[in-house]
């Protein structure tokens, strides 16, 4: 469900490759506040897993001293990525994780973007995570990564819901659709129009 890659492809790669393509959401909440113009605040607040590191230890039982030195010089720099407000390295591949970012139409967060909002031909929007290929699932799991998080999505008043696969759905107490996300095969799809 989440943005992922070819493992054969990522062997290919350093570890010293961008952490944004690289993060793989481990226990999470993410929250996506949509506003009346499509544009939507998106926010990430949890723990991520390097796949390249984590491939790495599969391999070898551990990371270098040079790799673990590596991956948390990556962390410091991409701090300074917009919207990321806590991107501290924990060791072993792991990273705690904050993120914080106003995104326009069309586009998507650089960082741990989960979801993706877009518009149809039929002016209808519909907001997805991205299907996994059973290959990159197995793949995924096959290093140990559990995905343990929730979604929550915030429609502004002048949203028509046409469809929706959530566990929640807004009332009393809450405002937002809610899914619970607890693997892979997990995934969050709400279509609407804005009038």
């Amino acid at each position: 469900m989440l943005q992922l890659f070819n493992p054969r492809l990522i062997l290919a790669t350093s570890l010293t490759v961008a952490l944004s393509g690289c993060l793989i959401p481990e226990k999470f909440t993410a929250k996506v506040d949509i506003k009346p113009d499509a544009s939507y605040r998106y926010q990430y607040q949890g723990t991520a897993v390097h796949m390249l590191a984590a491939m790495q230890i599969q391999k070898a039982g551990h990371l270098t001293a040079k790799d673990e030195a590596q991956l948390k010089a990556d962390a410091d720099k991409a701090t300074k990525a917009d919207g990321v407000k806590k991107l501290t390295y924990q060791g072993a591949g792991q990273y705690e994780v904050n993120v914080d970012r106003d995104v326009a139409p069309g586009q998507r967060s650089p960082v741990l973007n989960i979801v993706s909002l877009v518009k149809g031909k039929d002016d209808a929007y519909t907001l997805t995570a991205s299907e996994l290929k059973p290959k990159d699932r197995d793949g995924l799991m096959g290093l140990g990564i559990k995905v343990d998080g929730t979604v929550e999505v915030t429609l502004p008043p002048n949203a028509k819901v046409i469809s929706q696969n959530a566990t929640s759905t807004p009332g009393v107490f809450s405002k937002a659709y809610g899914w619970k996300v607890n693997g892979y095969d997990a995934r969050p799809v709400l279509t609407f129009k804005l009038n």
